[in-house]
């Protein structure tokens, strides 16, 4: 049985980390904390949790978990990965991994140090939509990916949020980007070469990076592009994906999906019907005229994916692994949102390999 303790009992651990927790047939939460005295009686009240603690540093030196989920504010991240790695336990940190390229490589060395693991919570890649996608293109079925369209659009200014998200000026590309940047190098199987990045000021309300746009050149002639608008007056979509191939195109929607279109098709000659109705996310799949759904997902995907990263973490320790791959991979994720900043910034691409 895997000991598990939480730092943090805001709503990603409402919502994702409990929830993935309970999923798992030999994980026992052992203990939480957060220092809202108020939360702490809420969610153990409401998700029977033995103990809860004040302080993090009180909760490890007491009940020594094998394991530690770290949902705090993200400025807080650095700090409760050390202390954890110090205490012997193994971290799942939720994204965005820590501030700087700087304080992950402190992170990272201190965990092959002890001889612990390190991952972070990008768990989009594990979803049913984005791996189908990512096994078809990995078997050759669409030929080579060649270009990947990112996009977000939403009425989401940070002064709607009530919590920390509410305060940060590097919000939308750092906090949230690293999901659209794991699963484009997840499925191009590399990193990014250079970044060119735009961050116009479009709301004179919010000073922080709410229309972002992002070129990003891949090895091999390939190229993606981001695009995360957070004061759109259009219908919201979470988080759409194109993957354009050389035989086909992959669209993967996530975040609820009710789409009902009939176009011409100039390729077959007559009227096309398309319908999707999801409240989690689809896969599809457009070739000459016709489209076809290759997975879909369920609206509990974020907490069942979590879950998957989880397990695999805690395989990989039962296994005796002390691979920290997936922290420097994330870390380089993290090299590659600070790059685009620095794009931004200098009106420059800046080159990354």
């Amino acid at each position: 049985m895997a000991r598990i303790a939480l730092f943090g009992l805001g709503a990603v651990a409402e919502k994702l980390h409990l929830e993935a927790c309970a999923s798992l047939p030999d994980v026992e939460v052992i203990a939480a904390c957060d220092p809202d005295d108020r939360r702490r009686r809420e969610m153990a009240l409401r998700f029977a949790l033995p103990r809860v603690y004040a302080e993090a540093r009180e909760l490890v030196a007491k009940e020594r978990p094998e394991f530690v989920v770290i949902g705090a504010p993200p400025d807080a991240h650095r700090e409760l990965c050390l202390l954890a790695i110090d205490h012997g336990a193994h971290v799942l940190c939720e994204k965005p991994f820590v501030a700087s390229v700087a304080e992950a490589d402190e992170v990272i060395a201190a965990a092959d140090a002890k001889g612990r693991m390190v991952r972070v919570n990008n768990q989009y890649r594990f979803m049913n939509i984005y791996g189908a996608a990512h096994a078809a293109l990995a078997r050759g079925d669409f030929g080579r990916l060649y270009f990947v369209q990112c996009w977000q659009q939403m009425f989401h200014p940070p002064s709607m949020e009530r919590n920390w998200r509410a305060h940060l000026l590097r919000s939308t590309l750092y906090e949230f980007g690293t999901h659209a940047l794991d699963l484009i190098c997840f499925f191009f199987g590399a990193l990014p070469t250079a970044v060119d990045c735009h961050l116009p000021k479009v709301s004179p309300e919010s000073a922080a990076d709410v229309l972002v746009q992002v070129t990003l050149r891949f090895p091999q002639e390939r190229l993606a592009t981001l695009a995360f608008n957070r004061v759109s007056r259009a219908p919201m979509r979470y988080l759409e994906m194109r993957l354009d191939c050389e035989e086909a195109s992959l669209r993967i929607s996530f975040g609820g999906l009710a789409r009902f279109s009939l176009e011409w098709s100039g390729v077959r000659r007559r009227p096309a019907f398309r319908f999707s109705l999801t409240r989690g996310g689809e896969a599809r799949v457009e070739s000459a005229g016709r489209s076809w759904v290759i997975a879909r997902q369920g609206a509990d995907a974020r907490a069942l994916a979590t879950a998957v990263n989880l397990k695999a973490l805690i395989d990989a320790a039962s296994a005796g692994e002390r691979s920290n791959e997936p922290a420097r991979f994330a870390r380089e994720l993290l090299r590659v949102v600070s790059a685009a900043y620095e794009s931004a910034s200098s009106g420059r691409t800046v080159w990354l390999s």
